[in-house]
């Protein structure tokens, strides 16, 4: 499928757009802190507008490869919820070209692993999503507890002292 070398390619040029070009630092600085990139003399907008259409122009061209890729011509019908597990893939990934690459491996051996176990084990075809859900719920959760300090703030224990009259 030339779609998945198209795909390999994509990761190589996202990854020295964003990490060796200036305009890709600009819009690494306008996404992260917007006050920062104003404070440079970037256009913080047009970057961000800049990254959605090249995000929109990824996804069409990832879209095309599905829909035309397999057997080469259009079908009637689609495969639906890739716009879910792509998320998960970004969110493991880290945002990172390399690391969605390898986020999208596991993905696809969790794809893979759950039709086994459909086949295998009589398991419903519900399982396969329960699982992507509870690896987004998890990772979430540790990011909580690894960007946050949870603690249990206590009211303080209020002492009463009793005024001693003078006579």
């Amino acid at each position: 499928n030339v779609g998945f070398l198209i795909s390999l390619a994509a990761i190589g040029a996202g990854y020295i757009f964003l990490n060796r070009s200036f305009l890709g630092f600009q819009m690494r600085v306008a996404g992260l802190a917007d006050a920062a990139a104003r404070y440079a003399g970037f256009n913080a907008h047009r970057m961000i507008w800049l990254g959605l259409l090249l995000g929109g122009a990824t996804a069409g061209i990832a879209g095309m490869g599905e829909v035309a890729g397999p057997i080469g011509q259009l079908l009637p019908s689609v495969s639906p919820g890739y716009g879910f597990a792509a998320i998960i893939v970004a969110f493991v990934g880290r945002l990172h070209p390399i690391g969605i690459l390898l986020a999208s491996l596991l993905m696809s051996l969790l794809y893979l692993g759950g039709e086994a176990a459909q086949m295998g084990l009589q398991l419903p075809s519900a399982m396969t999503g329960l699982f992507q859900g509870m690896l987004l719920f998890f990772l979430l959760g540790s990011d909580v507890f690894i960007n946050y300090r949870v603690r249990v703030v206590r009211p303080p224990k209020v002492q009463v002292q009793l005024a001693q009259a003078t006579a």
